[in-house]
């Protein structure tokens, strides 16, 4: 616990500490995984590079590939990818596959878990062993980072491994805590701390489109434009509402929102509707057991009318039923009563079809009329992610009664925006000047003890002074916009006279919590209060001295929280890091 320091604010006007030949942007999506890049020449002409997968499973080499991640036996890295995808089918051939573990939908798994430690663990697709998710993510990371130094070696690109900077993707509705995790994963995937930076991916695609719009047919990007980015991905649906500065530069003026709402949700429900029809809500799974191919041939089948139905079509949904899948239904083929099953093919009813979007709809236009009461009108809204493929999906959006007035903005290649986008940032990480926190955040710190305001379970002896414990100090308040320099300064002391304190290292966690009211005191152990990690301080080659001032600089304002720390008197730099629980 630390002693309470008065905070101030400042802003220092510091040069980006993010200088590189080559900026490579990293997504690990919920379904789909890819890469882009460009070099200081490419970047001049527009030129970002994406992807391009090679295998039998292929489909659009420039699109993204599979997020699985294969292990051998011994839990070492195999494949991943379209190679993973390609290895599994061979396994199940050679009925081998049970040796091997596989990973899917493992994205998710960090929005939902509460407080993501580097121990939070998750299991492989057959629920046979739980690994910690950070591993499973390094490997991804790390696959995706050795395919691209393979593209550009193929190109001729010659650069040196510090030259690089990796702008790793993530859902601006994310906990602090889980893009920390992000940050964690790709240190262990091999990348220099000082050559991650995070992009928020509604953010990325808002740079795109107003960086790029000759690309895309699209409203201008002039000062005082207030505009809103509908990122739909796979898994989440991320909410931003931007306003243009004068400068050109882009701030939040609303705080990022959204939900678990993605392109899964009709996955699921589709899943559903073929488990009620084949009375066995474990057919996929099995399919996939026995014939992998023909369990992703479906699965892809079922992806392309996703995105191509429209809601001018009547006639029936038509899929390929894969022949293997028979073995697992508890019904009679051919029986005349079943009419969505034919020998060959799978029907639904369109309005049926239609009916798999409308929770994933529904959520969306509920959380955009919110975000309107809020904020007022907008001048247009921008629609991206590899959800807003779905034709049917866009036009119930802007034809929703409350939208009449708005104008959309819908990017050619839409699920690519925010990759290319991410590119963009890590030459621009200055683009989004004031971003609104989404959080209360603070510390705890001890304060001289107060028989008038303190409760009496919070007081302490603490060298010898009364002090009343567990205290939350804040930093800054949620809903308030904070600028990207922005800096929250604590000043703060510790003391180390023991001889077994010098060489400890000493923390100070940082909470989190949405029900603050301002000027009401409240301690970190209160409901509702949530400990994000610890701000960890090293103590120098020679040890602590008997008493250590020091001031702490915590930077809300940008895409994660970065914390610098310095000797007060001296000014001189303490190595501080920011650790998960």
């Amino acid at each position: 616990m630390a002693d309470q320091g008065k905070p101030t604010d400042q802003t220092p006007n510091h040069p980006s500490r993010y200088k590189c030949d080559i900026v490579v942007a990293l997504d690990v999506g919920t379904s789909y995984s890819g890469y882009a890049y460009s070099d200081k020449k490419e970047i001049k002409r527009e030129d970002i590079n994406l992807n391009e997968w090679s295998g039998n499973f292929t489909h659009d080499k420039k699109a993204k590939c599979p997020t699985v991640v294969m292990l051998n036996e011994d839990k070492s890295f195999n494949s991943f990818g379209y190679k993973a995808e390609d290895f599994y089918a061979k396994m199940v051939k050679d009925k081998t596959h049970l040796k091997y573990y596989r990973f899917r939908d493992f994205k998710m798994k960090l929005y939902h878990e509460k407080n993501v430690t580097e121990t939070f663990e998750i299991q492989d697709e057959r629920k046979c062993i739980s690994l910690p998710a950070i591993d499973i993510f390094k490997h991804a990371i790390k696959a995706l980072k050795g395919h691209f130094e393979e593209a550009a070696k193929d190109r001729g690109v010659v650069f040196k491994p510090e030259e690089v900077l990796y702008v790793l993707t993530v859902p601006a509705i994310w906990s602090e805590s889980a893009k920390e995790f992000m940050k964690k994963a790709a240190i262990k995937a091999g990348i220099a701390e000082c050559q991650i930076l995070l992009a928020l991916e509604p953010e990325a695609a808002a740079l795109y489109c107003k960086t790029l719009p000759d690309r895309m047919q699209t409203y201008s990007f002039e000062p005082g434009t207030k505009y809103m980015v509908l990122d739909m991905g796979g898994g989440t649906i991320d909410i931003v509402v931007h306003k243009i500065m004068e400068d050109g530069t882009l701030a939040e003026v609303y705080k990022a929102s959204g939900g678990d709402w993605g392109g899964t949700i009709v996955d699921k429900e589709f899943k559903a509707f073929v488990y009620n029809l084949f009375k066995n809500d474990q057919c996929i799974n099995q399919l996939w057991e026995v014939a992998p191919r023909d369990a992703l041939d479906f699965e892809r089948e079922f992806e392309a009318k996703k995105r191509q139905i429209g809601d001018d079509d009547d006639d029936d949904i038509r899929l390929k039923l894969p022949e293997r899948l028979k073995m697992f239904a508890n019904i009679e083929f051919g029986d005349k009563k079943i009419e969505s099953i034919t020998l060959a093919h799978i029907y639904v009813q369109n309005e049926e079809f239609r009916d798999f979007f409308k929770t994933a709809r529904d959520k969306i236009i509920g959380a955009i009329e919110n975000i309107f009461a809020e904020v007022g009108t907008i001048d247009f809204i921008v629609l991206v992610g590899g959800f807003s493929c779905s034709h049917f999906l866009r036009n119930e959006i802007k034809r929703h009664p409350g939208f009449s007035s708005i104008k959309f903005i819908s990017p050619k290649d839409p699920d690519k925006v925010v990759l290319q986008g991410a590119v963009l940032f890590g030459y621009y990480p200055r683009a989004v000047t004031a971003r609104i926190c989404r959080y209360t955040y603070g510390i705890g710190v001890c304060e001289v003890f107060d028989s008038k305001i303190h409760p009496l379970g919070k007081r302490a002896n603490i060298d010898g002074d009364e002090k009343c414990i567990d205290v939350f100090d804040v930093l800054v308040y949620k809903d308030e916009l904070v600028k990207y320099d922005e800096v929250r300064t604590k000043n703060l002391q510790s003391t180390h006279r023991n001889k077994d304190q010098k060489f400890v290292k000493k923390k100070v966690e940082l909470y989190q919590t949405k029900n603050m009211v301002k000027g009401q005191l409240a301690f970190v152990t209160d409901e509702g209060f949530q400990s994000i990690g610890k701000i960890v301080w090293t103590p120098p080659d020679s040890g602590w001295p008997d008493r250590v001032d020091y001031t702490v600089k915590i930077y809300f304002g940008q895409t994660s929280i970065r914390i610098e720390t310095y000797e007060t008197a001296n000014k001189e730099h303490i190595k501080s890091t920011f650790e998960l629980d």
